[in-house]
């Protein structure tokens, strides 16, 4: 905003100069010739004026438009690294473990029903005996899991596309960014918690944009924003799959 002020205190103060020039020493012969170029300067800065408005416009819808394509990239991961640990009970260390997976890989296809059967343990514990129909003493709660089939994981999660293959780069035009992905393991309640977090650099992204404004772009602080000079999906010291990017982009949670 202050260069667009600068822009138009210059603009008014060189047309009022200039008039007044032209009134004073200008004969009436030449002063087509010094209107003409007198317009002629008024447009071009008037142009500057336009396009520092513009500026930041064009650089939020290219921003945003870049943004969507990182985070359906992070969405993407965060699939299949919720699949991987679904069925290896952690998550992947590299994105080639992650496409041998997509490949080669499939999902269990199981019932669940929850039902009550005798505890005869507790029963026995409690000198109970239970009548030749079943009735009385205790009972506990049991879950009968049933594999019905199994179904592959390229069919399930990316079917009819390979863009699983490409999932450790974000490409824009000719502008290409590597989605950098680490794992760790986060004690909680004496239990070892496999955690994953990729990430993705603003500044690599937005790389042959205005760099004043990504500058601004990384001190960014707003709910609507994302913040910091990175994309982030999920943490190394916390268990969590959030997402630093607002809901507008996708879903973070």
């Amino acid at each position: 905003m202050l260069e667009i002020a600068i822009y138009l205190v210059v603009l008014i103060v060189l047309i009022f100069a200039l008039v007044k020039l032209i009134d004073k020493f200008v004969t009436p012969g030449n002063k087509l010739i010094f209107t003409v170029l007198l317009w002629g300067l008024s447009l071009f800065l008037g142009y500057l004026i336009y396009a520092s408005v513009m500026k930041p416009i064009e650089f939020k819808q290219e921003k945003e438009a870049r943004y969507e394509v990182a985070v359906k990239t992070m969405l993407d991961i965060k699939k299949l690294q919720t699949g991987y640990k679904s069925v290896n009970g952690k998550y992947a260390d590299t994105f080639e473990e992650l496409i041998k997976f997509v490949e080669n890989g499939q999902f269990e296809i199981v019932s669940r029903k929850d039902t009550s059967v005798i505890d005869a343990a507790k029963n026995a514990a409690f000198g109970i005996t239970v009548g030749a129909d079943g009735v009385g003493g205790f009972y506990k709660d049991e879950v009968i899991i049933t594999k019905l089939g199994a179904v592959k994981v390229k069919d399930s999660l990316f079917k009819n596309s390979d863009r699983y293959k490409r999932l450790n780069v974000v490409k824009v035009g000719t502008v290409e960014v590597p989605v950098v992905m680490k794992t760790n393991v986060v004690p909680r309640n004496d239990m070892n918690i496999s955690v994953f977090q990729a990430t993705i650099d603003k500044n690599a992204l937005l790389k042959d944009l205005d760099q004043e404004l990504v500058k601004q772009e990384n001190k960014v602080e707003s709910i609507d924003e994302i913040n910091g000079p990175q994309i982030i999906l999920g943490s190394l010291e916390e268990v969590s799959l959030t997402g630093n990017w607002p809901k507008k982009y996708g879903n973070n949670e």
